[in-house]
């Protein structure tokens, strides 16, 4: 349930990893082990078999023979899965309303292109009908889509990449839009260091242009503050130097009206065998030359007043037919397997609404859009003032009520170190002391033990997990100046919005404590319900938002 860890491979791989290297026979399970041991095993095993495809891939194999490789693994283990389920046995999941096979397969491929991405420094290799999208940025960034609420609000981190069929099995829209935009995830300290208030480009009256986005003297650091700043609160003067304001930071603004955007309509066209991808700026033909502003004449080829340019994060979109490589995606004026936009004014996207820069594919095409693509990397951020150059002695108290927790056995606290360290706090318990240096982000995990909506809204579901407990990143100076992050997994709420978390100098180092923050910290879901996980009780109905004591959510 925690989604606050401090790691970027999925947690259960190294389980996974350890059943192959027990040396278990290829998708098999004596009959005396139960059904949950089966499955481990024959997952572990699938794991394996995937990442054989790799290392034959990274020796130049043919990529149609690789993928080949692919669906024999896949193949197997779905026979091998079904096997399982069918014996049943302890602890089997085969009555589960939410079958958890394709959330486990979905789990090995993001764990297969992320430990070959690290391997490599190189992007996940293209899958028939899948689109992935990979962060080699060195900041992690946030996934906004206005067409999907379960894709809505992900997180990526760096070498994490997220993958998604384009077939009518999958989750995306079928001949219809998919739309991806995204933008970094900063802490508060990095936010003072970035100033964005100080953005006065965009702050100007009228129609954004190319060069607020841009660095283009005598323009300040605009391509700093694209890069990092929410434009539509900062254009509106609400951007502010504390942990509040919207413009960056803990309480940044996902809003879906900024950031680099992908979209893509998969088995589309007349026949619906064609896919339709593009990138889109709306950057014009100059700095300050924008498309037209809307006035009712040309409503197809205009922009609102208070529209943003759509880039603030490099991007490379690879367009591969596995069963063809030789075949290219229509883009005129020719042929192109290749997006690239690293710059506002790339020629790969749409600059005006009516642009002709969309590419048509073959359905079934496979689609790696890399974000900060080889060198292509983010502008840094301003050097922070104060942070801690050595290890600390940091306590950690939770002051959350132990007499009347809104759930049951509730209101601990778990703390999340560096190297994977946990330990859980009793609410008014014993503080825990701990050492290290927690001042660059992630810092440490803070996860408050109670069943909460999300920040997004979702359906009662397994992955992304909602409900959920809290979770966030602290950041410690050695002033002992707390700075907060969302958390780098999951959609829980983040713990700040429910408790107050607070740091002071001691004697021997910083205490940072947990205390309460009504109503929002006993704003559980109804009756303390829980996600639909296997052995869960009293799992939840929904709908999203309905809290325990009637406290509108999410917290204001």
């Amino acid at each position: 349930m925690n989604k606050a860890l401090i790691v970027n491979i999925p947690a259960f791989t190294a389980l996974l990893v350890g059943a192959v290297s027990l040396g278990l026979p290829a998708f098999a399970m004596a009959a005396r082990q139960n059904c949950q041991a089966r499955l481990h095993a024959i997952t572990g095993a699938y794991l394996g078999c995937r990442l054989q495809a790799e290392a034959a891939a990274t020796k130049g194999r043919k990529p149609v023979n690789i993928d080949k490789a692919r669906s024999r693994c896949e193949k197997t283990y779905e026979r091998q899965y079904d096997r399982a389920i069918r014996q049943g046995g302890a602890g089997c999941p085969a009555n589960d309303p939410l079958p958890i096979q394709p959330l486990l397969k979905e789990e090995v491929n993001d764990t297969v292109h992320e430990v070959n991405s690290l391997i490599t420094d190189a992007p996940p290799s293209a899958k028939a009908a899948t689109l992935i999208l990979y962060n080699h940025c060195a900041t992690p960034l946030k996934i906004m889509s206005p067409t999907s609420s379960s894709i809505n609000g992900m997180v990526l981190g760096h070498h994490e990449s997220k993958s998604w069929p384009t077939g009518s099995s999958g989750t995306l829209r079928q001949n219809a839009p998919n739309t991806f935009m995204v933008a970094p995830v900063t802490s508060d300290n990095q936010c003072q260091q970035l100033a964005c208030q100080t953005w006065s480009d965009i702050q100007a009256s009228g129609q954004r242009m190319g060069y607020m986005w841009g660095n283009n003297p005598p323009h300040h650091n605009n391509l700093t503050w694209a890069a990092y700043c929410q434009p539509t609160n900062a254009a509106a003067h609400q951007c502010t130097t504390t942990s509040t304001t919207p413009c960056c930071g803990s309480r940044m603004v996902y809003d879906n009206t900024y950031g680099t955007t992908f979209e893509i309509t998969p088995n589309g066209g007349s026949s619906l065998n064609q896919d339709f991808v593009d990138l889109s700026t709306n950057y014009g033909s100059g700095p300050e030359s924008p498309p037209p502003l809307c006035n009712g004449s040309n409503p197809n080829d205009c922009v609102a007043p208070q529209a943003n340019i759509f880039f603030n994060v490099p991007v490379q979109v690879q367009m591969t037919n596995t069963g063809n490589p030789s075949q290219a995606c229509a883009f005129p004026p020719g042929n192109t397997k290749t997006l690239t936009c690293t710059a506002v004014s790339c020629s790969d996207a749409y600059q005006y609404p009516t642009d002709n820069k969309q590419a048509v594919c073959a359905g079934g095409t496979g689609y790696v859009v890399t974000f900060c693509p080889g060198k292509n990397q983010l502008p840094a951020i301003p050097a922070a003032t104060a942070l801690a150059t050595t290890s600390q002695t940091i306590t950690i108290k939770n002051n959350l009520s132990a007499s009347s927790p809104p759930c049951p056995g509730g209101n601990t606290v778990s703390v999340f170190t560096s190297g994977g360290g946990q330990q859980v706090i009793q609410p008014g318990g014993l503080p825990i002391t701990i050492t290290g240096n927690y001042s660059a982000y992630p810092g440490l995990g803070l996860q408050v033990n109670n069943w909460y909506w999300t920040s997004e809204e979702l359906p009662v579901q397994v992955n992304p997990q909602n409900p959920d407990n809290s979770g966030a990143q602290f950041m410690l100076s050695d002033q002992c100046s707390l700075s907060q992050a969302p958390p780098v997994y999951g959609e829980g709420i983040e713990t700040y919005a429910i408790a107050n978390v607070t740091a002071q100098p001691t004697s021997t180092g910083c205490q940072i404590t947990i205390s309460e923050k009504q109503p929002w910290t006993d704003a559980v879901t109804p009756g303390c319900c829980a996600p639909p996980l296997s052995g869960m009780s009293n799992v939840c109905q929904g709908p999203w938002g309905v809290t325990n004591n009637q406290q509108p959510w999410p917290p204001q």
